[in-house]
């Protein structure tokens, strides 16, 4: 993957995700952190949420980057 927006992608949405697989497990594992959100399942909902769109965004990038580098065009439907 030598383009560097595909990069910058790949790494904004790894962060993402990062973030939101520490954020949950802090919320499933630590009652510590949860101590502060009144709303908690409001809260769980939105960094699953959060993880599945970079997960998501993940695979879109990777298909895309490999897709190019295999020199193959996506087919328009």
């Amino acid at each position: 993957m030598s383009n560097k927006y595909a990069k910058a992608s790949k790494a904004h949405f790894t962060a993402v995700k990062l973030e939101a697989e520490a954020v949950l497990d802090t919320y499933f594992n630590n009652s510590v952190g949860i101590g502060e959100h009144s709303d908690l399942p409001a809260e769980v909902n939105k960094w699953v949420d959060k993880l599945a769109t970079a997960e998501d965004a993940l695979k879109v990038v990777a298909r895309y980057t490999d897709q190019k580098t295999a020199g193959t065009e996506a087919s328009v439907i």
